[in-house]
């Protein structure tokens, strides 16, 4: 393998067909589930909803035209995907919003069957560019949990609705293990944490729209109106804990669920017991802190800023897949071959008492080094299947949060001679 040899961090994409891993992909979908949603209900609800906002705004929008079984069957042919009944028989009443001023979903304009798979998607393939440094982003659990795959986006996921700004409602074909099929999310690019469980099927969406109208639950804004329903209409954070080593009592305090951990000064991670579902975790610390309590965690992406650090029990972590160290003393790889599933490893911030290690990790795709790592690998005969390398010029100094102004090239490192 060859050296490079430049001034600023270069990202060299190896294999430009490689994406960051989909945790959705490994999950599991519900057992023997059924669509919640009830089709004449929806129709009925679709119907009250329509003469309620009539006699709030003193006029009636027209309807389009429905679509016919014939139009609803072939756009169900080019998704590749049948339409919840209760969606399908909204078509049947009308093929979208058309031009109407309020839409039918609340601010999100409905698609019509001509537009329902027809999506321009550049916001992910720029979220997932490398010099954004995807492998360091978490694709959090929804609430309730297990309902909806942890995915940015997936196949079966009908997108029928849109906010116009980049994000969508979708009624989900491809449900999580406690959820249901017809169950409609929000996705897009403002929930790059995860998508957002919005109602257990449009049937349920309506309903809430139309108990919104009736109990006055809603602001006019001249000829429009912005119904104030209790459905989540923006991206549901996960829960998280930031800042000092906290008390178990702190702890328990950041919420149910916490997923997302960022601490200093911590000596050890007994802290983290009240944490069992943390997914990311950013651990600083002046010294060297016990990380024995990270075997038995879901932790998938871990970052470390210690003195020094042991990682005999992060690799012992299961569900560990992405792993930054910054390290004042050498740090011993060896223990990372037992970690099944670790695919990023940034060690460009940790020397390295066994470089040679980093040729033993199997399912490694991406890799930040300093160029004398890489060197060294080099002579080494450098690591297997990469898909990506990072090479700093030195070693960088690490600021919270973490990131590089990357440059990027397409192939193998360059042969240099710096």
């Amino acid at each position: 393998m060859a050296t490079p040899s430049r001034q600023q961090p270069t990202l060299y994409v190896i294999d430009d067909e490689f994406v960051p891993p989909d945790r959705g992909d490994e999950q599991d979908g519900p057992r023997g589930a059924a669509p919640a949603g009830d089709p004449d209900e929806a129709v009925r609800l679709l119907h009250r909803y329509r003469r309620l906002m009539a006699d709030i705004l003193g006029y009636e929008e027209p309807l389009q035209p429905p679509a016919s079984e014939a139009d609803i069957a072939a756009a169900e042919d080019d998704l590749g995907l049948a339409l919840p009944p209760d969606l399908r028989a909204l078509y049947g009443v009308a093929d979208g919003d058309g031009d109407l001023v309020n839409p039918l979903f609340d601010r999100n304009e409905w698609f019509s069957l001509a537009e329902i798979a027809d999506h321009d998607d550049e916001w992910l393939d720029i979220a997932q560019e490398w010099q954004y440094e995807p492998w360091r982003r978490t694709v959090f659990d929804s609430r309730p949990p297990g309902a909806v795959r942890r995915s940015p986006l997936r196949p079966g996921w009908i997108r029928f609705a849109t906010d116009t700004g980049g994000n969508w409602l979708a009624v989900d074909m491809d449900p999580g293990p406690r959820g249901r099929p017809g169950q409609v999310i929000a996705v897009g690019v403002d929930y790059g944490e995860g998508p957002t469980y919005v109602a257990d099927s449009v049937t349920a969406f309506l309903r809430r729209l139309v108990e919104a109208l009736e109990r006055g639950a809603y602001v006019r804004h001249d000829t429009s109106l912005w119904i104030e329903s209790d459905l989540p209409d923006l991206p549901v954070e996960p829960a998280e804990y930031s800042g000092g080593p906290p008390s178990p009592e702190d702890a328990r305090q950041a919420g149910p669920r916490v997923q997302k951990v960022r601490v200093t000064g911590a000596a050890d991670c007994a802290f983290l017991a009240e944490t069992p579902d943390v997914l990311s975790l950013a651990l600083a610390s002046d010294g060297a802190p016990d990380l024995s309590a990270l075997g038995g965690l879901p932790v998938e992406y871990l970052e470390l800023d210690v003195a020094a650090a042991d990682l005999a029990a992060p690799a012992r972590n299961p569900e560990l897949r992405a792993l930054s160290v910054a390290s004042a003393r050498p740090v011993e790889l060896a223990p990372l071959r037992s970690a099944p599933r670790l695919w990023a490893l940034d060690i460009a911030a940790a020397p390295v008492a066994d470089l040679a290690a980093v040729a033993g990790l199997a399912g490694l795709r991406y890799l930040e080094v300093t160029a004398e790592q890489w060197r060294g690998l080099s002579a080494l005969g450098g690591p297997p299947h990469l898909a990506v390398v990072g090479v700093h010029p030195r070693r960088p100094r690490r600021e919270w949060p973490l990131g590089a102004d990357w440059t990027t090239e397409y192939g193998t490192p360059p042969a240099t001679t710096g």
